[in-house]
């Protein structure tokens, strides 16, 4: 059970504070650990190992990793246990092709719907810079590149957006830290934002899909290019 405390609200109102609940404090540590690169694919997931070094039982460990299964992150073998799930060239080519269906309909939502604050965020958020030149400055690249098209799922004004283009950015932090090559990848990422958040703001629903989508076949082509070249630790075909 979730636990909690009691406070006021600043209109005096008593109200709870939860916590999260022990598989949820187990969940997000575990895939933390697997989208940051900490436990590479194929790696063995030991719910006492887990256990003892997240302080918990082995019951959230395991309500934790049955989630993990179901999301993909997680593969469950009989006999064996759980090991972190491979890397392979379809997931990406399927990640891809989500993307660009789900994102492309979500910048042409945001071009209908996207109020005064939403343009001003997206403005803001589409003259981040995206270095290159080494690891480090690629992955605060990246992280400017995920909030650019957060604004834009946030923009569109749609709940279920947000949440799925948040579960697709996740997978390309996995891939990142598992060392994709970082130099083609933010080449061109600053004019494609920013002709995506033109759109958009000029409320042009088809040219909105459009920039993002040319976005994105461009950063697929870019990752797939790197897979080939073996930047990825663990690739499976």
């Amino acid at each position: 059970m979730t636990g909690g405390i009691y406070c006021l609200n600043f209109v005096g109102i008593p109200m709870v504070l939860k916590f999260p609940s022990r598989p949820e404090q187990a969940y997000a540590s575990i895939k933390h650990r697997i989208l940051h690169g900490d436990l590479v694919p194929g790696a063995l997931l030991s719910e006492g190992t887990l256990a003892r070094q997240l302080h918990a039982s082995r019951t959230p460990i395991r309500e934790a990793l049955s989630r993990l299964v179901q999301e993909g992150y997680v593969e469950r073998v009989a006999s064996r246990g759980y090991f972190v799930a491979p890397i392979t060239m379809t997931l990406v080519q399927n990640l891809f092709e989500v993307r660009r269906l789900l994102e492309g309909e979500a910048a042409a939502r945001a071009a209908e719907r996207a109020d005064e604050s939403a343009l001003a965020r997206l403005r803001e958020v589409s003259s981040l810079d995206y270095p290159g030149g080494d690891a480090a400055s690629f992955r605060q690249a990246a992280e400017n590149n995920d909030t650019l098209h957060m604004a834009v799922a946030l923009a569109s004004q749609n709940a279920i957006f947000v949440d799925l283009v948040r579960r697709c950015l996740d997978q390309v932090t996995r891939l990142i830290a598992l060392g994709i090559a970082h130099e083609p990848l933010a080449e061109s990422a600053r004019a494609e934002h920013e002709a995506i958040v033109q759109a958009i703001e000029k409320r042009h629903p088809a040219a909105a899909r459009a920039a993002m989508e040319r976005h994105l076949d461009h950063s697929s082509r870019a990752m797939l290019d790197a897979l080939v070249r073996g930047g990825v630790r663990a690739l499976t075909v």
